[in-house]
């Protein structure tokens, strides 16, 4: 686990989800793993995840610190809950608390897990970004969407979260997905192939998204703690 501090323009800030662009397979990922009939989206922003969870069936509650974006997540029909740093979350809150691209924005993750699975009384699925190859993948550029942002404080591999999950001593299952474009010719693509020429880059595109091109770099972890 490694502190990632942006320290030039090519760092940005991450916008949260907006309502209605939710990424498909983290919808999918929490219809699948989410238990009980209660849900706290914790660091939920503007809702654009619980809102699908709601679609589902499920009783939401976004909890943010922005107050902003919890005035969004009102607008569109969610219960909010504003907190404030540092304060305890308190116990037993929902079944189901989750957290979709948080750890990586707090100051202290193992902490915040803690507070997180307390606050659940059946599990917490949480899903962040995976930089098991971080030097490849600043190298390949496949960073800009993905991690390569100034509110992102922290970058994590795959045996540092497991050792962060372990040391929490609590059943958990944790997967890595969403892979992204193998890193072989990608930069000379991207740089040859700009403005109008960016259609040429059209063929790649459609085998990907008809999955006919390896991919290599896992862009995401997928995980679930159990509340026993």
């Amino acid at each position: 686990m490694g502190k990632l501090q942006g320290q030039s323009s090519f760092f940005v800030p991450g916008p949260p989800a907006k309502p209605g662009e939710a990424h498909r397979p983290l919808v999918e990922f929490l219809l699948r793993e989410v238990r009980g009939e209660s849900v706290l989206d914790l660091g939920g922003g503007e809702g654009a995840y619980s809102l699908e969870v709601k679609k589902a069936g499920f009783d939401t509650t976004v909890a943010d610190i922005n107050e902003k974006s919890l005035a969004v997540a009102e607008k569109n029909g969610l219960k909010t809950k504003l907190l404030e740093p540092g304060e305890p979350l308190g116990e037993n809150l929902a079944d189901t608390v989750m957290m979709i691209e948080v750890l990586e924005h707090v100051p202290n993750p193992v902490d915040f897990l803690k507070s997180a699975i307390g606050a659940a009384k059946k599990r917490v699925v949480f899903s962040l970004p995976c930089t098991n190859d971080f030097n490849t993948l600043f190298e390949s550029g496949l960073t800009y969407a993905h991690i390569a942002v100034s509110d992102h404080l922290w970058h994590f591999s795959y045996d540092e979260m497991k050792q962060m999950l372990d040391s929490l001593g609590v059943e958990y299952r944790l997967a890595m997905g969403d892979y992204l474009f193998p890193g072989a010719g990608i930069r000379l693509l991207r740089d040859c192939f700009r403005g109008p020429l960016g259609l040429l880059m059209l063929p790649f595109r459609v085998l990907n998204k008809l999955g006919l091109i390896p991919k290599r770099y896992p862009s995401r972890f997928y995980g679930v703690i159990e509340k026993r």
